[in-house]
C-alpha cells in the first residue's frame, strides 16, 4: 500500500536525499520546507533522478509556531493523499554568530530543532496510521567533544531558559552557537525517549538518528564565506579519511531505511548511528529532564 511520509527540511542536503530515497521506494513524500520555491526546486531534482516520483511541497517554518499549526491544518484538511505513515524530523539550524530569535521570541536553535518539531508531532501523531514511525535526527555532538571530534558539549538548563534568548547562560561566547546546537540534539533524544512510550498504543515507533558529520550539507551556512568555501572544497576528502564522517547520500539512505525497513517494525526508543544501534550519552537517559522538557514544551507551544 502506498503511504505518505513527511520529511522536514527537505529542500537540500540530508532531507532532500532522504526524500528522494523514500520516493524511489514508492512512497508519496511531503517535502516540508521553509521556502516553497526551494522545496519545488528540490522536488524537480528528485524527479530528474526518479521519474514519476510522487512528491508534494508543504510550506513549513519550524521557527514559527503559527506556521507549524497552519501546515498541520493544511495536511489534515486534504484527504486526497495516501495515509500518513511516517514523520521524519530532519530540519535543523546551527547559529554561529550571536543570539537569534524565532518568530515567537524563542532562541532560534531551540525553537527550530526542538520546539517546532515537538508541536508538529503533537498535532500529527493521532493521524499517523499504524504501523507508523517517527524519526528524529539527533547527532553525536550531544555526547561531547570526546565522541564528536572536539565539538563542544551540550549545556543543559531549565527548558524555559533554553527557550529564552535573554536568560540563556551562554550569552554570546564564541562557542555558544555550537553549544546550543549540541544541546538541541540532546533535546531530540529526550523527546525520543519520552515520546516512544506515549505513542506506543497508537502503533507508532519513535527512534533517533545520528547522520554523522556531513561536510557536504548546508549546516555551515551561518559560517563566514571563506570558511564555507574551504570546508566545501575539502568535503570529498573529509568523507574518505575522517572517522564518523559520512556522505549525504549514505546518510540519506540510512535514514530512509530507518523510516521504512520491516526489520525495525518493533524497534522503538532507540538511538541509531547510521544503521547501527548506539548507546547515547548517560545524561540523555535522565527521565526527569525528559518529562520536564515535555511539560515545558507543552506550555511554550500552547496557543495564547
Amino acid at each position: 500500500m502506498t503511504t505518505s511520509i513527511i520529511v522536514t527540511g527537505a529542500s537540500a542536503g540530508l532531507g532532500e536525499i532522504t526524500a528522494g530515497d523514500l520516493a524511489s521506494l514508492g512512497h508519496h513524500v511531503i517535502l516540508a520546507c521553509r521556502s516553497v520555491e526551494r522545496g519545488e526546486a528540490a522536488a524537480e531534482r528528485i524527479r530528474s533522478r526518479t521519474p514519476g516520483a510522487s512528491l508534494e511541497v508543504l510550506e513549513l517554518d519550524l521557527a514559527s509556531l503559527d506556521s507549524v499549526r497552519t501546515a498541520a491544518a493544511k495536511l489534515l484538511a486534504d484527504s486526497g493523499r495516501p495515509p500518513l505513515h511516517a514523520l521524519v524530523c530532519n530540519a535543523g539550524v546551527q547559529v554561529v554568530n550571536g543570539v537569534q530569535q524565532s518568530a515567537d521570541g524563542h532562541e532560534l536553535t531551540f525553537a527550530t530543532n526542538h520546539l517546532g518539531h515537538f508541536l508538529l508531532i503533537r498535532l500529527l501523531a493521532d493521524h499517523i496510521v499504524a504501523p507508523g514511525r517517527i524519526v528524529l535526527v539527533s547527532s553525536e555532538v550531544h555526547q561531547g567533544p570526546r565522541k564528536s571530534m572536539g565539538f563542544p558539549a551540550p549545556h543543559w538548563q531549565h527548558p524555559k531558559a533554553l527557550a529564552d534568548p535573554a536568560q540563556t547562560e551562554l550569552g554570546g561566547s564564541p562557542k555558544a552557537g555550537r553549544v546550543r546546537y549540541a544541546t538541541s540534539k540532546l533535546a531530540n533524544l529526550y523527546l525520543t525517549y519520552e515520546l516512544a512510550p506515549r505513542v506506543a498504543e497508537l502503533g507508532i515507533t519513535v527512534n533517533a538518528f545520528d547522520p554523522g558529520l556531513m561536510p557536504e550539507t548546508g549546516l555551515d551556512r551561518d559560517w563566514p564565506q571563506w570558511t564555507q568555501r574551504i570546508y566545501h572544497a575539502m568535503a570529498p576528502v573529509l568523507v574518505r579519511v575522517l572517522p564518523g564522517t559520512r556522505s549525504v547520500s549514505g546518510s540519506g539512505s540510512d535514514l530512509a531505511w530507518l523510516t521504512t525497513s520491516p526489520d525495525l517494525a518493533d524497534v522503538t526508543g532507540t538511538y541509531f548511528s547510521g544503521r547501527k544501534r548506539r548507546e547515547s550519552s548517560p545524561q540523555s537517559h535522565d527521565a526527569a529532564r525528559a518529562v520536564e522538557l515535555w511539560d515545558v514544551s507543552e506550555e511554550l507551544v500552547a496557543e495564547r
